[in-house]
């Protein structure tokens, strides 16, 4: 692959160059084109008018004696070598009574009648025009070497193109000024983006941005914002980790080194029994994390589609079937809908089992938790009660704050569960409601879901 690093400067001050000089040519090769034809018609309305003179002067003329004039060298740039002859028609033939001393002697039966005409004679092209003046009885014919015309005609054209030309590469030191200027911008965006560090990613700055380049900084900054909270994250998940990890592992090795002090079979067999209930709680402490970590970084659901609310809180209560059984504990099911909402099943799943699992955790042997599934207007909503021991009017705000169990030291939670069901219900955009259930007394969650599209 080949490294080689294009510079957007240049390739813009060749691509404008290019162009330049393309229309430069073409339009100089018009304007050539047009002053040849320009000139051409100048030099044959001279011609026209100095026939016209002729025919004034040789009127004054004596019709019987023909009058030869010798024609000077030119002297100036733009002077041509003009050739003449004028014939009286008052006579048969006519006759000739005034000519330049240059004009060749068979060069009337080459020239039509009247107009303008071109005649080749002896390898020498000549422009002639020939106007018959019947008022005054004359025939008068003027012409001119069309080299000479041709030649007078390109440094006509030459003189009205040669300054665009030789302003070529003024014009081309200007673009290149502009583009650097122009591109002023993107060096103090690129500055701007060198000063960067992991540790301070600020916004970059959006005032006296250009058009073009202001949506670049709305993503930039998009982008640095993503990653300086997926950092935050990671800083977060290292700081909850090691602060949560470092009492179990304590624990769990002490009760390690105590069963391997045990003389006593009982006891060690004790310590190993605790050890393994620290590793298992280490173990759901882990998971908890991770899936916490996992949805830290999720905006909205990657994987949304259309799903049936009902099977997804059937199937959890399924799932968590057991244990309940295990604590004798009654779960009701009341399903007064069959809401489709619109997000990932597998969040959904883990929102589902964490709130039934803490239902079942923190009800006593014995009780009831009630699921119910309805619709409130436009809205799905579900809710969990259960008849534990609940949570006082001032703790209620307090709950799903990460890590805080509010002092519930009777189970084995790691105040975590909460926290996931939030966020999971945030990425949805659905609202969590904490109160006290009015029919069982324990803990009410309600999860209400927004309106779902095509919904009637």
């Amino acid at each position: 692959m080949s490294t080689r690093k294009t510079s957007l400067q240049a390739r813009l001050t060749l691509l404008a160059l290019g162009a330049v000089l393309i229309f430069s040519l073409a339009a100089s090769y018009e304007s050539y084109e047009n002053a040849i034809h320009e000139a051409d018609e100048i030099f044959d309305a001279q011609l026209a008018h100095f026939a016209q003179n002729l025919a004034v002067v040789a009127s004054h003329s004596d019709p019987n004696v023909e009058h030869v004039e010798d024609m000077p060298e030119p002297e100036y740039d733009f002077q041509k070598i003009v050739v003449f002859q004028v014939w009286s028609t008052s006579s048969a033939p006519p006759k000739s009574i005034f000519r330049s001393s240059n004009i060749p002697a068979v060069i009337k039966a080459k020239v039509p009648d009247e107009g303008f005409s071109d005649v080749e004679f002896k390898g020498q092209r000549w422009r002639y025009y020939r106007q018959r003046d019947e008022k005054r009885g004359l025939d008068v014919l003027v012409g001119e070497n069309d080299k000479d015309r041709h030649e007078l005609a390109q440094k006509v054209a030459w003189s009205n193109i040669a300054p665009s030309l030789f302003g070529l590469p003024l014009l081309a030191l200007f673009i290149m000024l502009a583009i650097y200027f122009g591109l002023r911008p993107l060096r103090k965006l690129t500055e701007a983006l060198r000063r960067l560090s992991p540790d301070q990613l600020t916004p970059l700055p959006v005032q006296d941005v250009p058009r073009e380049i202001a949506p670049v900084v709305g993503a930039l900054n998009s982008l640095l914002a993503r990653i300086a909270r997926t950092i935050e994250n990671e800083r977060r998940f290292t700081a909850d980790a090691s602060h949560e990890l470092r009492t179990p592992l304590a624990a769990l090795q002490s009760q390690v080194q105590a069963a391997q002090l045990s003389d006593n079979k009982a006891e060690r067999m004790e310590c190993l029994d605790k050890a393994l209930q620290g590793a298992g709680r280490m173990s759901h402490l882990v998971g908890q994390l991770l899936t916490l970590s996992r949805l830290d970084e999720a905006a909205s659901p990657l994987d949304a589609e259309n799903l049936d609310l009902a099977g997804l809180v059937q199937e959890c209560c399924a799932e968590l079937g057991l244990s309940a059984l295990s604590k004798n504990i009654e779960i009701e099911l009341s399903a007064e809908a069959q809401p489709t909402v619109s997000g990932s099943a597998d969040m959904l799943r883990i929102m589902l089992r964490n709130l039934m699992d803490n239902a079942i955790r923190y009800t006593p042997d014995g009780g009831r938790v009630n699921v119910a599934l309805r619709l409130a207007g436009e809205r799905a909503e579900i809710e969990i009660a259960d008849s534990g021991t609940g949570v006082s009017g001032e703790n209620l705000a307090l709950l799903g704050q990460r890590f805080n169990r509010l002092n519930q030291t009777g189970e084995s939670g790691v105040g975590l569960g909460l926290s996931i069901v939030r966020r999971i219900a945030e990425i949805h955009r659905a609202a969590v409601t904490f109160d006290r259930s009015a029919a069982l007394g324990g803990l009410s969650v309600k999860i209400t879901f927004p309106p779902q599209p095509g919904r009637g």
